[in-house]
């Protein structure tokens, strides 16, 4: 058992690990990075380097350097070992944040967790090894063989499809048969006869910020009240990617806090599991091919985690060498 409230600089002892840290600086006029770099050393399970120190609890708690190594340990570990791992991975986020809902693709991203696949490839079924640790995935139907080619589809032609946009949509999106409505939520719905209770809620990168940050957050929260009281539900479609909002964070001038951000994220998608998902798009083209698709099967896709799908198309297309 490592004793973490100890200073191992000259032998005092504190009852909290902040005591130890206000001393640390203090009494010794050293960095917390410094402090625990020098006296706990950690490297990485696979790699073998050292684990960058960001902050006390991200730096006692990380076994690699990112999900990168995390997912090639899964694949060239023993399943043995893997499965107790990541596993107690979900175990711990379930008991420390008091979830009751399995994680989807993008919160197993934004906790550097394992994918959907890679919990598969280990136990068989990620739906039951979430129900075994007292999880319910919702998002747990498959999305329609004919999804990705609809145009082979004889009975779905997005062109008939009236789609209505919201007043107040800033960039609006044009497509062959659409139409300006002041919509009680969202930017974007279908007409009649392909209506049914489906939203769509476009989102840049900056608008996603904004959206997650500060007073618009429970104002957003609000709008998903709305749509669940109504029986309806939210796609909330993000033209990027999560590796291109972190690295463009890195080179702006003005940087959000994306770790609050995504915190908003993770919170939205377990509080509003049955009315709301968010899908990243990559950019704005994508965009505007996957919002015809979405409003065509509608209901049919609130039980599909979209990202996962999505995510296995992209690959899917890369190793063929396809444009994705």
């Amino acid at each position: 058992m490592i004793d973490l409230t100890t200073c191992k600089e000259c032998g005092k002892s504190f009852s909290t690990n902040r005591g130890l840290h206000l001393h640390i600086k203090k009494a010794h006029n050293i960095s917390l990075k410094k402090y625990y770099t020098k006296h706990y050393p950690r490297k990485s399970f696979l790699l073998k380097k050292n684990i960058p120190f960001k902050n006390f609890k991200q730096y006692m708690s990380s076994d690699f350097l990112n999900r990168k190594e995390l997912l090639l340990w899964c694949e060239q570990e023993k399943k043995d070992t893997t499965s107790v791992y990541i596993k107690k991975l979900l175990v711990d986020r379930k008991e420390e944040k008091k979830i009751k809902y399995a994680l989807s693709e993008i919160e197993l991203e934004l906790c550097d967790f394992p994918t959907i696949d890679c919990y598969k490839n280990i136990f068989g079924s990620y739906s039951d090894l979430c129900k075994e640790i007292g999880l319910e995935n919702c998002l747990n139907k498959n999305i329609p063989s004919d999804f990705f080619n609809f145009e082979d589809n004889p009975h779905l032609n997005p062109e008939e499809m009236k789609i209505f946009v919201d007043t107040r949509e800033q960039k609006p999106i044009n497509f062959i048969n659409s139409e300006l409505m002041k919509l009680d939520f969202g930017d974007y719905t279908a007409a009649s006869p392909y209506y049914d209770y489906t939203y769509i809620d476009r989102k840049s990168e900056g608008d996603l910020k904004s959206t997650l940050s500060g007073n618009n957050y429970e104002r957003f929260r609000r709008e998903l009240d709305r749509a669940r009281k109504f029986n309806s539900y939210i796609f909330v479609l993000v033209e990027s990617d999560i590796d291109k909002i972190k690295k463009n964070n890195i080179f702006s001038p003005h940087k959000s806090k994306l770790p609050y951000i995504w915190h908003n994220l993770k919170s939205i998608s377990q509080d509003y599991k049955d009315c709301c998902q968010f899908v990243f798009a990559g950019n704005r083209n994508g965009l505007k091919k996957i919002i015809p698709q979405i409003l065509l099967y509608g209901k049919k896709l609130w039980d599909v985690d979209m990202q996962y799908f999505i995510n296995k198309k992209i690959y899917e297309n890369r190793k063929n060498n396809m444009v994705p």
